[in-house]
Order: structure tokens, then C-alpha cells, then sequence
């Protein structure tokens, strides 16, 4: 594999936490913990700055991926997840915020991630047919936007 190929996979596998033999979406979601936790507290601005350059290299890295391994939506690729995990999370910012309330909303709003992506409601699993890096990444962020109203509406009525 040429140094590309392997930047590709290491991007397009979150860290090669995507390779995980169990359940490798949900462990390379966890790849978006370092994003977390460097940039969070740096407001909505460079949250979304942050969301969309994940979101542009996930194309390239989950398309050149897809294209040598020869599938059109590897299972191991999950920089898609991180995407989709980081709309989730738009808006919180961790320095207004203790600790524990903070770690509270990214553990609420990983579970209502993981299962919106995973059960996929309409019109989610239409997004896959997109082509090249697109598809595999699209359907996630449509699944960070439904899991973004969920959180934030248990967030503004239940007032935690």
C-alpha cells in the first residue's frame, strides 16, 4: 500500500478503531473523543469549522478506502460515525458547562447516535446511494441532525 493508502485508512478507520472485530462503528465513534476534548470549549464557530473538515476528509479517506478494498461501504470505515457524532454534539460547548454535565450530554448524545444511526429512519439509508466518499458519509451526518434535535429538545425541556 503507498503512504496515501495507509493515511486513507488510518483517517477513514478513525485510528484504525474501526478495525475493531465488535461492534466497530460504535468503537470508532469513540475517535471522536479527542475532538472533544481539544476543541469543544472553543464555541460553535470552530465546532462547526471542526465538523465540516471531518466531514470534507471523510469523503476523500472513506472514498479512496472503499475504492481499494472494493466495497462500496466498508464496515471498517467509520470517520462517518465521528462525523455524524460530532453534528450530534453542535452547539455544546464545554467551557460554559461543568464537567459532569458535559460528559453527561456526550454520553446521552453517543447512545441517541448510535441507535439513530443504526436503526436509520427514513430518509437516512437513501443517502447511501450517493456516490464516491459521499454516500458513506452523508447518511451519518443526517443521522447527527436527527440525533442533534433529540438531544437538544431532552436538553431544553427536561432542563439538564
Amino acid at each position: 500500500m503507498s503512504l496515501k493508502d495507509h493515511i486513507a485508512l488510518f483517517l477513514a478507520t478513525s485510528f484504525y478503531l474501526g478495525k475493531f472485530p465488535i461492534a466497530p462503528g460504535t468503537v470508532g465513534t469513540l475517535g471522536a473523543i479527542p475532538f472533544f476534548y481539544l476543541y469543544w470549549d472553543k464555541g460553535l464557530l470552530a465546532q462547526i469549522s471542526i465538523t465540516l473538515s471531518v466531514f470534507f476528509i471523510g469523503i476523500w479517506a472513506s472514498y479512496e478506502v472503499s475504492q481499494k478494498y472494493n466495497d462500496k461501504d466498508p464496515s471498517f470505515v467509520s470517520i462517518d460515525e465521528i462525523a455524524g457524532y460530532m453534528v450530534t454534539m453542535l452547539g455544546i460547548n464545554t467551557a460554559n458547562i461543568p464537567l459532569n454535565q458535559a460528559l453527561m450530554y456526550f454520553l446521552l448524545g453517543f447512545v441517541i447516535f448510535r441507535i439513530v444511526d443504526i436503526l436509520k429512519p427514513p430518509p437516512i439509508k437513501t443517502l447511501e446511494k450517493y456516490p464516491m466518499g459521499i454516500g458513506i458519509m452523508a447518511d451519518d451526518i443526517l443521522a447527527g441532525v436527527y440525533s442533534w434535535i433529540i438531544l437538544h429538545a431532552l436538553i431544553y425541556f427536561f432542563k439538564f
